[in-house]
């Protein structure tokens, strides 16, 4: 094989790659992750969450505020997204998405903060609420 063809084959590569990642939403499903804070009144929830690619940064967000956002599943299948919560002198880390999660989360992945730990739905607005986590102290 010549280097222009084995040149060529790997350009074509690159482009195959970069389409099937553009169009991935299209192929895929796309999800929503939901930190809501419910702690009690005047108690701000710190946050930072990521995933392997994506780095959302740190958040301190107010009760009953909402902080979400939407992806798309990568086409192989292996997005994870994961979360550090912070409140007071308490913490806790924890995945908030996993690719393999499809019958956990349809299409929302919702995590409530509570005085008493963490909670979760995978509808949203939530329907009924499973206690997943439990703060640790610093």
């Amino acid at each position: 094989m010549s280097y222009t063809t084995v040149k060529n084959l790997f350009v074509l590569l690159l482009l195959t790659s970069n389409l099937l990642q553009a169009l991935s939403c299209r192929v895929v499903r796309g999800y929503t992750v939901h930190v809501v804070n419910k702690l009690p009144p005047n108690s701000d929830l710190s946050l930072h969450c990521a995933s392997g690619d994506d780095d959302l940064g740190f958040h301190t967000i107010p009760v009953n505020y909402d902080f979400h956002w939407h992806f798309c599943d990568s086409w192989t299948g292996t997005t994870l997204f994961f979360c550090h919560l912070y409140w007071g002198s308490k913490q806790v880390a924890f995945d908030v998405f996993k690719s393999q999660w499809s019958d956990r989360c349809f299409l929302d992945c919702y995590w409530e903060a509570r005085s008493d730990g963490i909670y979760f739905s995978g509808k949203f607005p939530p329907d009924k609420l499973e206690k997943k986590h439990d703060w640790e102290n610093k």
